[in-house]
């Protein structure tokens, strides 16, 4: 309603619920000004075994035999953690319509999990911004010299120009009321990103003052945006 009233030429699609496909995103995200997801990150971290549940440890190139199982007790890296050392995007993402049902996932279909890899192997050239209000999602492995992989990695990759997440665990109702106030003052004051940014917390932290309501930052702050704008 706020992006209708600031441009009433403006077409906005809302998929939600079973709509809200991987299949979905990937087809009709490209060529969006602004892509707004409202579903779980997350974060699985170096050490997850489920990332492994088809992998395995394959012998060097002079030895024989089968590729070992991570249970084997082979003591040299696991499939886990030898593809989380070399691709930290497949150990971050979103969760989409199917994902709670992804082991019925059809062999080579998708499964409701898309993969930071997978963002980063779309194109999303002409993107401006898009919106995570999930919780965590601008968690990721830090690499010295290279910064965070994860979801923000990954939409850079594919083009887009901002990307504005979370660093924890936001209230449903608080980032309601943030995003509420993200976009009027982005769309209806015509401010630009860091600016709108800053007002949504900012509209956040007066409110819980006037409320006399406590003003950590856990309540107004946990929204960032990075990129180009």
């Amino acid at each position: 309603a706020i992006w209708r009233a600031a441009d009433p030429s403006s077409r906005v699609t809302r998929y939600a619920g079973a709509q809200a496909t991987e299949r979905l995103f990937k087809t009709y995200a490209p060529g969006k000004r602004v892509l707004h997801l409202a579903t779980h990150g997350f974060f699985l971290g170096t050490n997850c075994d489920s990332v492994s549940l088809s992998l395995g440890d394959t012998k060097g190139p002079d030895e024989k035999g089968d590729p070992l199982s991570p249970a084997s007790g082979d003591s040299r890296m696991t499939g886990t953690h030898r593809l989380a050392a070399e691709n930290p995007l497949l150990l971050s993402g979103l969760a989409l319509a199917g994902a709670n049902d992804r082991a019925a996932a059809p062999p080579g279909g998708e499964d409701g999990v898309l993969t930071a890899e997978e963002i980063g192997a779309m194109n999303l050239n002409g993107v401006d911004w898009v919106v995570l209000s999930a919780c965590d999602t601008g968690l990721g492995v830090v690499r010295s010299g290279e910064g965070v992989f994860g979801l923000r990695r990954a939409f850079a990759v594919a083009g887009a120009g901002s990307l504005i997440m979370s660093l924890w665990p936001i209230d449903d109702n608080i980032a309601a009321r943030w995003m509420s106030s993200l976009y009027q003052a982005r769309f209806a004051r015509g401010m630009d990103t860091a600016r709108a940014v800053r007002e949504a917390s900012l509209q956040i932290l007066r409110d819980r003052r006037t409320r006399r309501l406590s003003t950590d930052p856990s309540y107004w702050g946990g929204f960032v945006s990075v990129g180009r704008e």
